[in-house]
């Protein structure tokens, strides 16, 4: 910085101009910021915390920019970034206990791109004024949010509405908005908290703090009078979770060090599950990958291990059987997809993390469709397959597994819809929206949460899971392996859950739902009005960079 203070009026010598041109003023806002994602996002009870947390960013842009910086750009750039990746350490750091060189190139990479929106944010506010800049702020993150989605380098771990799972009492409107609601209230929030208390300098007064407290309030209070108010509906139904906890690491997959073989595996679930069902239950979950015998998927009900299964579900009256699988299909005719696989004498084929659904005589598949950048799937494979050799393993089988383009719900004999979540489906909203439009009157997720370790990571996915079954106003039945299994209700009410790296089965009613909210009718709305604007409002930057330069 090229200011002195010999040239400097008296009043630019008082305490606050010392602090902002201190060399420790931005490490102290990057630090700030860090502080308040980490203490704002679940696990930790501090969520209202998150509408501060983009202040000391905003802050950082102004200072910097008005400041003589030799290379403001840069210098934003870096400080940013270095904001973000201590969000990102903090908060998904446990990522690194599956694979260390995964975990932080996941780490780096996502901090980076959450950079993306903050540049294009600074750019717009220089080229068209604070008015339309501000407001791109928001519409640009949103944007960001919705892109990360969809594209195959998803990871919507960190969606702002993501900070409140815990919270579900706040966020019961989330039936008509789903996350992006509530990522729209926390930026709009750090908007108003850097205006009413910086926006220069700081200046705090009664009027200011009462302002705030009603934008954090009254969403608040809403919820809970939707909470109060909201009556479940739909007839009850029995279901038993079984809960294994096999370590994944080393007995759950072939070539692990103490491997337990499939068949032994299938008769520990079965003497499991038999220690809790009834007469009167209607669903049995088995985990994720329960089964990870390659099963070819033309040959499903001809393999032993399936037969033996099927003989156990049938014994039971009204029993539907919902376990993880990996199967595999094989192309004979036709142009394969671009994740197949292809070995010589073989030919062209796809493997499959699958959801297999047993309900009487009849089979079901469902293929995961959401797959984890990285160990299940190789990004935008038709450019990147090069990579295949040295992908990152993430939790899971790498290599790259096939997907479905449609949700495929399962009916019992009943006609009741189900919803198979498989892992980390579970964290995308509008995704398993498709799947309550498509007939489904419970979620039922299968999951293993094992490759984390007793860390926030898998208590994370467990509370995300009761943002949807507010979105949806869907009952939820939760399998890990191991990690939390149990049930939550329409209001996002835990009912039951396991304890980590234990075995348990639990039994539980859960209600049948088929009222569609107004979120699951029309998904995330709020990201996709965003993705529409967004481009406008940077075209209008650009035209007003090529004005200036007339």
């Amino acid at each position: 910085m090229n200011t002195t203070t010999s040239t400097l009026p008296k009043e630019k010598l008082s305490w606050w101009w010392r602090v902002s041109n201190s060399r420790w003023f931005l490490p102290l806002l990057a630090a700030t910021s860090i502080l308040f994602f980490w203490l704002g996002w679940p696990v930790l009870p501090f969520a209202p915390l998150l509408f501060l947390a983009f202040v000391p960013i905003l802050i950082m842009e102004q200072h910097i920019t008005a400041e003589r910086y030799r290379k403001p750009g840069r210098t934003l750039f870096g400080w940013w970034y270095l904001t973000l990746l201590g969000w990102n350490l903090t908060t998904t750091w446990w990522v690194v206990n599956s694979t260390l060189i995964g975990g932080i190139f996941a780490n780096i990479a996502n901090a980076l791109l959450m950079c993306i929106p903050l540049l294009l944010f600074r750019y717009t506010k220089r080229r068209t004024g604070p008015g339309l800049g501000y407001m791109s702020f928001v519409l640009y993150w949103i944007t960001f949010e919705n892109i990360h989605l969809t594209w195959d380098l998803s990871w919507p771990w960190l969606t702002l509405g993501n900070g409140f799972a815990m919270f579900p009492e706040w966020v019961q409107w989330y039936e008509w908005t789903g996350v992006f609601g509530g990522s729209l209230w926390i930026l709009l929030g750090n908007l108003l908290a850097y205006f009413l208390f910086w926006h220069g300098k700081p200046h705090f007064s009664a009027v200011t703090v009462v302002v705030m407290l009603f934008w954090i309030g009254l969403p608040i209070l809403g919820g809970y009078i939707r909470y109060w108010s909201y009556v479940e509906t739909g007839p009850e139904y029995e279901a038993v979770v079984l809960q294994p906890n096999i370590d994944p690491f080393t007995e759950k997959f072939a070539g692990t060090e103490n491997f337990i073989p499939y068949e032994e595996q299938v008769q520990r679930f079965i003497q499991q599950s038999q220690t809790k069902l009834g007469p009167q239950t209607s669903f049995l979950l088995w985990p994720e990958t329960a089964i990870d015998q390659a099963f070819d998927e033309r040959y499903l009900n001809q393999q032993p291990i399936i037969q033996d299964i099927t003989k156990f579900v049938n014994s039971y009256p009204q029993l539907s059987l919902l376990t993880g699988i990996t199967s595999y299909s094989v192309y004979d005719k036709g142009t394969p997809p671009a994740t197949a696989r292809y070995r010589e004498g073989f030919g062209h084929y796809d493997v499959f993390n699958t959801a297999y659904f047993i309900n009487g005589n009849t089979d079901s598949t469902y293929h995961k469709s959401k797959l984890v950048p990285g160990p299940e799937l190789l990004p935008y494979p038709q450019v990147t397959r090069w990579l295949s050799e040295t992908v990152f393993n993430l939790g899971g089988s790498a290599g790259g597994f096939g997907r479905q383009a449609e949700r495929t719900v399962f009916f019992n004999s009943q006609g009741v819809g189900v919803a198979p979540s498989i892992c980390y489906e579970s964290v995308y909203g509008d995704f398993m929206a498709e799947f309550i439009r498509n007939g489904a009157s419970f979620i039922f997720i299968i999951t293993n949460d094992g490759w984390w370790g007793n860390t926030a990571g898998h208590k994370q996915h467990f509370h995300y899971a009761r943002l949807r079954a507010i979105e949806t106003r869907r009952s939820i039945a939760r399998c890990a392996n191991t990690g939390i299994s149990g049930f939550i209700n329409q209001r996002g009410d835990v009912l039951q859950k396991t304890r980590y790296w234990e075995p348990d089965v639990v039994k539980g009613s859960i209600r049948a739902n088929e009222t569609i909210t107004f979120y699951a009718a029309y998904g995330d709305y709020l990201g996709r009005t965003a993705g529409w604007i967004a481009p406008f409002l940077l075209l209008a930057a650009f035209v007003r960079k090529r004005v200036i330069k007339k």
